[in-house]
């Protein structure tokens, strides 16, 4: 067995379990009980090659690089298999329909069902949500009609599922 010289674990190791896993930054930090901004920190040019300070931010690396099973990684919702698993189909009606029931306008759709958009935090929290009550096809989008419905009304947004929510200004397409 070699005497080898372990290289101290470091920003870059972090940033390369994140990779690894397909993990967004702020997922990878919270997987570590970090604020994003301390996840950029570690892992910016500057200080990826730096040993990690914080001790347990190491043997939090090392046990999930050593058991996969040990990290709290969920995979995040994939919204081009949500959107079929609706039954929606490739039209633009139901691109416009899907906006709606996700509250995000149709060009933000289409950049996130045919451009390989990344939809924002919010957007994603709402799938998962959606996808956790594990109802019916007809179930699910009666509900989410229903919930576009009532958050419209009290909005003072008219028409919600005819016109959408940016047809009143929606600002919320940070995607």
């Amino acid at each position: 067995m070699k005497n080898e010289q372990l290289q101290p674990i470091c920003g870059a190791d972090l940033e390369r379990w994140r990779t690894d896993n397909g993990l967004t930054k702020v997922a990878a930090a919270d997987a570590f009980g970090l604020q994003k901004a301390k996840w950029e920190d570690l892992t910016s040019a500057e200080n990826s090659v730096k040993q990690i300070a914080d001790p347990v931010v190491a043997m939090l690396l090392h046990l999930y690089q050593q058991h996969a099973e040990s990290a709290p990684i969920q995979q995040p919702p994939d919204v081009k298999q949500f959107y079929d698993s609706l039954g929606l189909q490739d039209t633009p009606q139901d691109r416009d329909k899907f906006a709606t029931l996700i509250g995000r306008s149709p060009p933000s759709v289409y950049r996130l069902l045919l451009h390989n958009g990344t939809p924002g935090r919010p957007v994603m929290r709402w799938i998962e949500a959606i996808q956790r009550m594990g109802w019916s096809q007809k179930k699910t989008l009666r509900l989410m009609a229903d919930v576009v419905s009532s958050v419209g009304e009290r909005q003072h947004v008219e028409k919600v599922l005819i016109q959408g929510w940016t047809k009143q200004g929606d600002t919320g397409d940070d995607e």
